[in-house]
Order: C-alpha cells, then sequence, then structure tokens
C-alpha cells in the first residue's frame, strides 16, 4: 500500500505533467531474427497515442555551438553529449519501454528513439532520446 507521501507525490506529478508535458506516441519495436537488421514493429505491444510527458531538451555546453570570433577558427566542429530525455509516468502504457521503441513528439512530428530507459522516482522512468 502506497504512503501517504507516495500518493501525494503521484497526485502532484499528475499535475506538473498537464502543465509542462508534451504529447508523444510510444510504438514499440523488435529485432527480427537477424539482431544486425534494422528493428521492426512489435505487434505483440500496442501504440498508444497521446501519453502526456515532460519533455527536456538539454542546452549545448559552453563553446559547443557556432560563435563568430576573429583569428583562428577551431580544426574540429565541438560537439554536445546531452541527449533529449522524457520523464514517464509507467502507468499510462501497458508494456515496459525498452531501447529501440520508437516516440514522437506529436505538436511537432519529431522522430526519436528510445536509447535507455533510466530508473527515476518510483513509478516513473527517464527515457533518454536519440533523433532520427
Amino acid at each position: 500500500m502506497a504512503s501517504p507521501f507516495e500518493r501525494a507525490v503521484a497526485a502532484a506529478a499528475v499535475m506538473h505533467d498537464k502543465i509542462q508535458g508534451d504529447k508523444f506516441t510510444f510504438a514499440p519495436m523488435k529485432y527480427d531474427t537477424d539482431r544486425n537488421a534494422p528493428l521492426i514493429p512489435d505487434l505483440s505491444r500496442d501504440v498508444v497515442a497521446h501519453v502526456i510527458c515532460p519533455f527536456t531538451e538539454t542546452a549545448a555546453r559552453a563553446g559547443a555551438g557556432p560563435f563568430h570570433q576573429p583569428g583562428v577558427q577551431p580544426e574540429r566542429a565541438p560537439h554536445s553529449t546531452a541527449r533529449p530525455t522524457v520523464s514517464l509516468d509507467l502507468s499510462r502504457l501497458p508494456w515496459r519501454p525498452r531501447t529501440g521503441d520508437m516516440v514522437t513528439q506529436e505538436g511537432t512530428g519529431r522522430r526519436f528513439k528510445i536509447f535507455e530507459v533510466l530508473p527515476s522516482t518510483p513509478g516513473f522512468v527517464r527515457i533518454s532520446l536519440n533523433g532520427l
């Protein structure tokens, strides 16, 4: 049985997601017989649309973007290693998300592939995404 504190956190999380969240569609994917082949839709798990999740796209590190500076420019383009993430309430999906599943941001149409599913607070996961 959930403690009163856990119930309060869950209620606050629902309101936070409604205010800060974007709508996403989660499409399950799987490997066919060959693990080197592209992923295919996993028909044993349903596609779930209109899932509201907070989306975080971290800013690039200092010096990671284009800049204008007189003089010699660096030879290599700087890069940023941050990935966008979504925070998912596990009760919103009938199945647990896995690496390789597809996520579509409904408002913009941007598509992502799940890179890693990381633990978060109880009942939630933080999903690290790769853009497609």
